[in-house]
């Protein structure tokens, strides 16, 4: 059974997809957000004061993991990181590593570059051009050594959460688009909550 959520250096991007440098898109996106954006409010501390809401007690041997959707993000140039896309929206992620033609969020961590003993995996992550806010995301492993997932975006040291902020996209009308590293410290069932002022989401995949 699968649980539908309708649904990054260039170099080791490069290794994943074997696609454009995605150095580019960095170069783009340094961008201020745009007035015609109807603000959902500003950055909130309440976001970091939600509870994490993943589900608890799933064995490897039955994660139940998200079901991707290859409809949902239109195909834009400053978007990287394939066509497969996990979420239910406002914001979703792709899992650059994927090399099964499947749409289950699972990937293998053997091709995966290793960095102080922990595979890190570059990350894409969109949201809609109708948002506008802060997001939060955090994630762990759903099973009882409860390991925590690191996040990087924008040359930041590696954390147990990392916030964005949307819009963050070349013009006005497009989707946002930020990449990121995503630390997993091994294979195993983990879950992933994004936090945005409109709700929170959760992603489950599975690295073999």
């Amino acid at each position: 059974m699968r649980v539908c959520l309708t649904c990054l250096c260039e170099e080791e991007f490069a290794m994943a997809k074997h696609s454009s440098p995605f150095g580019i898109a960095l170069a783009v996106l340094a961008l201020a957000p745009s007035h015609e954006h109807l603000m959902a409010g500003q950055d909130s501390p309440a976001l970091i004061q939600r509870p994490m809401k993943l589900p608890s007690g799933s064995a490897d041997d039955r994660c139940t993991t998200s079901l991707g959707s290859r409809r949902t993000v239109p195909v834009q140039s400053h978007i990287f990181g394939g066509d497969l896309w996990f979420g239910t929206g406002p914001v979703y992620l792709g899992l650059a590593w994927k090399a099964t033609n499947d749409d289950d969020a699972t990937f293998s961590l053997d091709p995966v570059p290793v960095q102080a003993g922990v595979r890190q995996a570059k990350t894409p992550w969109v949201s809609l051009p109708s948002y506008s806010g802060p997001i939060l995301i955090r994630g762990r492993a759903l099973d009882a050594s409860n390991r925590t997932l690191r996040f990087r975006a924008s040359g930041a040291g590696p954390s147990e959460s990392m916030q964005l902020r949307a819009p963050q996209a070349p013009a006005a009308g497009l989707w946002s688009f930020w990449a990121s590293d995503m630390w997993v410290p091994g294979p195993g069932c983990y879950g992933i909550q994004i936090d945005t002022l409109l709700g929170t989401e959760i992603v489950v995949f599975r690295a073999t």
